[in-house]
């Protein structure tokens, strides 16, 4: 059985009549971490937001786990284990916490992944404490921490993850450092959209760049070092 988890070729997508993605093309075997970098604009967010059908329009190859989802609605992606944090990371400001956390169904068939909710508050003490608290009282790295543990307890195992550490203090920069290495031991499999290189390299196991909807440059982990300056000058730092 082929251990590839997520299979995209020649993806194209829209928003309305702007063509964002040109022919994207890039793999990711199970328990692999991958990091999208580039320019803001360059097309990471939407390709994320693409293999999740949320784009206006798409066409190209995007399979997972070996099914091709790219006529597929976004509802039955999510169930075949697709999780999404996005940017703005949804928590609903009317609820508490542990309210926001139980919100989303589970993955039906008793899915293994399905993180129980002591297990959340156990990877996640903050939570706990803060478990009764409005989603509008909880700061940044709270809510960045409640927007993961909640797909993490509907059973998903593929997690889309975009700008995750962004506007956070490094000591929670450093915590999700630590908290995606647990998740890699465990076997989850994660495509990241990040602009903070350094957080990225601690981490991922291969870095795509993106300019333009195109990778325009793959480079692994244990290449980093040697070519780092020239990342830095694709990306603009």
């Amino acid at each position: 059985m082929s251990d590839m988890v997520l299979d995209i070729e020649g993806l194209n997508a829209w928003y309305g009549e702007a063509h964002v993605l040109h022919g994207m093309n890039f793999q990711v075997k199970k328990g692999e971490m991958i990091t999208l970098l580039g320019r803001n604009g360059a097309g990471r967010t939407t390709t994320l937001r693409a293999i999740l059908g949320l784009t206006d329009r798409r066409t190209g190859s995007i399979k997972i786990n070996g099914r091709e989802v790219s006529d597929l609605p976004t509802y039955l992606i999510s169930r075949l284990g697709v999780g999404y944090c996005p940017e703005e990371r949804g928590i609903f400001p009317g609820l508490s916490c542990e309210e926001n956390l139980l919100l989303p169904r589970t993955i039906d068939g008793g899915n293994e992944w399905a993180m129980p909710v002591s297990e959340i508050y156990s990877l996640f003490p903050n939570l706990k404490e803060r478990r009764h608290s409005q989603g509008t009282r909880l700061s940044g790295g709270e809510q960045q921490m409640l927007a993961i543990a909640r797909i993490l307890r509907t059973g998903a195992n593929l997690l889309l993850l975009d700008e995750i550490s962004e506007g956070l203090a490094p000591i929670i920069v450093q915590a999700l450092v630590g908290l995606i290495e647990i998740l890699k031991i465990r076997g989850y499999t994660i495509v990241m959209v990040e602009q903070n290189f350094h957080f990225a390299a601690a981490i991922a196991d291969k870095f795509y760049v993106v300019e333009h909807g195109q990778i325009v440059e793959k480079v692994l982990r244990e290449e980093l070092e040697e070519r780092e300056s020239h990342l830095n000058s694709l990306l603009g730092v």
